[in-house]
């Protein structure tokens, strides 16, 4: 028998890309860009991939920044210092890989581009360099390595290079084939880029294939040339008119036309290419963008500037992958079967086996932490990358179907506690928090007056054994007359009753909701008051055990209810467990607990864990668990005055080595500026976020909201009606939900019950042909109204 528990169906999303790396080369090397255009040539998605130098001070500032905005999965060394390599892959979080193993490496799945490409003509073959040729033809358009037969040609005409630039017939375009951005921030469409190489273009070809390997793959359109210079260029036949004709075919989205862009020529040089292109100098401001409808093509004359860095249009966030959509049924306590077709088609023919990544997110996965070990409970071979979860699958089936195990955050939970200590469990103030939790729903605790009550009818049995010890203590009483007191006070202190009036701390208006609220929990039981005319003693009769006669609990006389000539009060009371774990001052916890669930509900929290570390150190964290994917752990007082730097000290300390992302600072008093800045300092210096919650955000001041009038009913009524009778004139039906958002808007907001959902639908079915013209006849009505009531309507 299936022992799993169904949750329902999900739907799930999955991008399907190869394993993409960065190359590091030594600082200068012309060798190692070689080798590197080389290798990334032969690699599916090898276009996307940097080449940055590696020193021994480390990558340069804009290397580092793009190689982290390629989001890579390795690096590749191709010839830079062993060391200089670990101390950046370090820094980075990257494995680092030597040249000689990355075909093999387990994280640089993917396969030849041969492999992904649709289509193949050999009788057009796309061109590459030759792997000795200029730098600057190695890095527009690739190489292919000797004696390997692949769709490429290498071409020795120095023109072809420009022209193929123009058509992307390159072979380092091939390696983009089937690869995508499911999801990119984008400039929009920018100027061509001409990047012009004098004498050897080290640094332009290294720059140039940098900032191409950024560029949105399929989100913009954002031409690349890398050029020789004018001397070369203009005795290319018919070039100028080429380079025209695709300027001439872009709609008028951006300025300037071209952006010439160069590391080794003069200005002089810049603008004699510019004059063998047929291109005018412009000081318009540099734009990028994108407009619907897409305005209409540019005309000649084009226009450059030489000043514009193309920098900022590439270095913004992308996700790559090719996406698809499906469903899942999902199930707790065992695995869960993902199947679609994926959306890249290998075709075979390629040499080896095809091989790819693929990324997971959805609803199943959302609020668990991106940690190693929360990865694993999903899939064993699983791991977090850019936000999803990754796979490898080599070779990669068109059909894939695969078993994932989804925990449910109290699992994730206990996992992250797995990691960071060698025992853990609820505490004493844990266990019962976690008992009173469920029971009933403690967000309760957040309405009005509601928490402010449990506390009043809170019995101090705590505070008034610690100050009867104390006293015994003063008077020099035995330690055994001490425990013995202690171990038999539970049971002497009758529990704390109160009528609705007797709530001082909670505003009048909100007093019989909020005690009639604990009753709803359970939390809470009514109960009347009965006074003994023989010892006088008072005492709580719960309403199922009132009787015409109540008897004294104490010396059993015939006792009377309360009433001083006024109809007999209710009183209200905790029972016994929400008293003890009140008394234990378990509230303010689930309270904390209950608005960082309200703040994102997708979170777990354990409301008090003792946890052992393995030096043996034993803490108690108040507070531990997921907050909407991230690691919360903190500390909660009921007075902000407790914070001292000693335990503020304690407490982040106490967060960072359980691996916190966020520590939590939370009071059921106002934390002053004092306070908020000696954590955040902490905080900052242990690498953590900080997340202070206080008597504004715990228990905030109510505001009854002004009533309505007339006229703002009446104007609701009729943005309601006009809403609907736009819907009506599309001619479409109107379906349930439409029609629940109508009501809502008629009733300010309040949501509809099913019923007016029902016989508003029904009345459009039944009077559809007709009902255009009665709501245009009551939007009139309406008008006439409001205008009576000195409203003004909402269309004017």
């Amino acid at each position: 028998m299936d022992s799993r528990r169904y949750l329902g169906q999900a739907g799930m999303e999955a991008a399907v890309l190869p394993s993409r790396a960065a190359y590091l080369i030594a600082g200068g090397s012309k060798a190692g860009f070689r080798t590197a255009v080389t290798q990334a040539s032969s690699r599916w998605g090898g276009m996307t991939e940097p080449v940055v130098e590696a020193h021994a001070s480390g990558l340069s500032q804009l290397h580092e920044q793009t190689v982290r905005i390629a989001k890579v999965e390795a690096l590749v060394n191709i010839d830079a210092d062993p060391l200089a390599a670990e101390e950046i892959a370090e820094g980075l979080g990257l494995p680092v890989v030597p040249y000689a193993g990355s075909w093999t490496y387990r994280g640089m799945v993917t396969c030849s581009p041969t492999e992904v490409r649709e289509f193949t003509d050999p009788a057009y073959a796309p061109i590459a360099a030759s792997p000795t040729g200029p730098l600057w033809q190695l890095a527009a358009a690739g190489c292919v390595r000797p004696g390997l037969r692949e769709h490429a040609r290498i071409s020795e005409r120095e023109d072809e290079f420009g022209r193929c630039q123009l058509r992307d017939d390159t072979r380092i375009q091939d390696t983009v084939a089937q690869f995508g951005e499911y999801a990119s921030t984008t400039p929009g469409h920018t100027s061509l880029v001409l990047w012009v190489v004098e004498g050897e273009g080290f640094a332009d070809s290294l720059d140039f294939w940098n900032t191409r390997a950024l560029r949105p793959v399929d989100t913009i359109d954002m031409p690349m040339l890398l050029l020789p210079g004018a001397d070369a260029v203009k005795h290319w036949l018919n070039f100028p008119k080429e380079v025209a004709h695709l300027l001439g075919s872009r709609p008028g989205q951006f300025a300037p036309d071209v952006a010439l862009v160069s590391r080794s020529a003069s200005p002089e040089q810049l603008l004699e290419v510019a004059s063998v292109l047929g291109l005018e100098p412009t000081e318009d401001e540099p734009q990028a963008g994108a407009r619907l409808p897409a305005p209409p093509a540019r005309t000649a004359p084009f226009t450059f500037r030489t000043d514009v860095d193309p920098t900022a249009w590439v270095t913004l966030e992308r996700h790559y992958g090719v996406p698809t959509s499906f469903d899942v049924q999902v199930f707790a306590d065992g695995p869960s079967t993902l199947r679609f077709a994926q959306p890249v088609r290998f075709n075979g023919r390629g040499r080896g086996r095809a091989g790819a990544l693929v990324r997971f997110w959805g609803e199943p996965l959302l609020g668990l932490p991106a940690r190693p070990s929360i990865a694993q409970l999903v899939h064993p071979d699983a791991q977090w990358r850019d936000g999803k979860l990754q796979l490898a699958f080599q070779p990669m089936p068109h059909q894939l179907a695969i078993q994932m195990t989804f925990p449910l955050l109290p699992q994730a939970t206990e996992r992250l506690l797995d990691d960071v200590a060698t025992g853990h469990q609820l505490s004493s103030a844990g266990r019962l928090g976690t008992a009173l939790a469920e029971r009933a729903d403690s967000s309760a605790l957040l309405d009005p007056g509601v928490y402010e009550a449990a506390i009043a009818l809170t019995t101090p049995r705590s505070k008034e054994l610690l100050k009867r010890l104390q006293e015994r203590r003063a008077n020099g009483d035995p330690d055994a007359d001490l425990a013995e007191l202690a171990a038999t006070w539970g049971g002497r202190s009758e529990r704390r009753y109160l009528h609705a009036d007797k709530l001082s701390n909670v505003r009048a208006e909100d007093r019989a909701a909020a005690l009639e609220r604990l009753c709803a929990l359970g939390w809470a039981e009514r109960g009347l008051e009965s006074i003994c005319p023989s010892c006088t003693s008072r005492s709580f009769v719960p309403l199922r055990q009132t009787s015409s006669s109540p008897q004294c609990p104490g010396c059993g006389a015939v006792s009377t209810y309360q009433s001083g000539g006024a109809p007999t009060a209710v009183h209200y009371r905790l029972d016994s467990f929400t008293d003890r774990a009140s008394d234990n001052g378990l509230l303010p916890h689930l309270l904390v607990i209950a608005e960082l669930c309200r703040r994102k509900p997708r979170s777990h929290f354990l409301p008090g864990t003792d946890v052992t570390f393995e030096d043996g150190t034993q803490e108690e964290a108040d507070i531990f668990g997921v907050w909407d994917g991230k690691v919360l752990s903190g500390e909660v007082k009921t007075s902000a005055s407790e914070f001292n730097e000693a335990q503020l000290r304690r407490d982040v300390a106490l967060s960072r080595r359980l691996g916190a992302d966020v520590h939590l600072l939370a009071s059921i008093t106002p934390v002053d500026d004092a306070v908020r800045n000696a954590a955040r300092e902490l905080c900052d210096a242990a690498g953590l976020e900080l997340e202070v919650l206080d008597q504004a955000d715990l228990r905030p001041a109510a505001h009854k909201p002004a009533p309505a009038t007339a006229a703002d009913g009446l104007g609701r009524l009729r943005t309601a009606t006009a809403d609907l009778a736009a819907l009506i004139e599309k001619g479409k039906p109107v379906s349930h939900g439409q029609v629940a958002r109508i009501l809502k808007t008629a009733s300010g907001g309040a949501a509809p019950v099913p019923g007016h959902i029902a016989a508003l639908s029904w009345a459009l079915t039944e009077h559809g042909d007709h009902a255009a013209d009665l709501l245009l006849r009551a939007l009139g009505v309406l008008d006439a109204a409001i205008h009576k009531h000195g409203v003004a309507s909402p269309e004017a």
